[in-house]
């Protein structure tokens, strides 16, 4: 009867994240305890909802064996605080140019962070497709490295478009297959589906055109496993340095 009741209760742990996530490109520097607000108030109204936030200081996460600046670190904490966020520190590859070693040494320093603030994976942007030694020799460094609360590193690869049955899926927990404008959006849906779980979408420039709930339930029907969707407009501002007015909305409607 023990071992049914915890059964129960294990199946409804995996049910809680059994579905579509948010990721977060939280590109945003912490100049006050508000500016990051609106994500901890949405991983709190959500808690049902698995939250992937990419956190970048400085184009990576700054100079070799460094900490974060204390601004960065009093927000991280408070994000670490809330169970349903899982913290990516965001590094660079150049489309597979960039160095391993210097790959290698910006995870260091993520994984140097202090406990009270430090990441649980890596989020790995400007992913070249079609290069899996060089990617292999970078996720084989997350998952040789010591993360925080999570047994092994959680890993992004964000080449930003499909790229069909690869084999980046064995050495990625996800991989972000669209990263375009709500007008790119439309013009592909439904979007390619290979391996929907370790999918993720990225969505900027959305217009009211459309309903934002049909958008979303349209990506969560499709089984993807973390979608972003934000009305900032590229065409006049950083999409990601700050969050959009319909950010409550999507992550309510994700929730949903």
């Amino acid at each position: 009867m023990l071992f049914s009741a915890l059964s129960s209760i294990l199946l409804l742990v995996t049910a809680v994240y059994a579905k579509t996530g948010v990721i977060v490109p939280l590109y945003s520097y912490p100049s006050t305890t508000s500016t990051w607000g609106p994500l901890t108030t949405a991983m709190t109204n959500n808690p049902n909802t698995q939250f992937y936030i990419i956190v970048n200081p400085a184009s990576g996460p700054g100079s070799a064996n460094s900490q974060p600046d204390t601004s960065y670190q009093a927000a991280i904490t408070t994000l670490r605080s809330h169970f349903n966020a899982i913290l990516l520190g965001y590094v660079y590859t150049s489309y597979g140019a960039r160095a391993v070693a210097d790959v290698q040494t910006d995870i260091k320093t993520y994984t140097g962070w202090s406990s009270a603030y430090g990441v649980q994976g890596i989020f790995f942007d400007e992913t070249e497709a079609g290069l899996t030694a060089q990617y292999t020799a970078y996720t084989d460094a997350v998952r040789a490295a010591t993360f925080t609360g999570i047994s092994k590193g959680y890993i992004f690869l964000n080449p930003g478009t499909n790229i069909g049955n690869s084999d980046y899926y064995s050495i990625a927990d996800q991989i972000v297959t669209f990263e375009d404008s709500y007008a790119s959006y439309q013009s592909q849906a439904p979007l390619p589906v290979v391996k929907a779980a370790q999918q993720s979408v990225i969505i900027h420039s959305f217009t009211a055109d459309s309903s934002l709930s049909t958008v979303v339930s349209a990506l969560k029907s499709s089984g993807f496993g973390s979608v972003y969707i934000t009305n900032l407009n590229i065409a006049n501002t950083d999409v990601y340095a700050a969050f959009g007015s319909d950010f409550a909305t999507f992550t309510t409607d994700v929730n949903a």
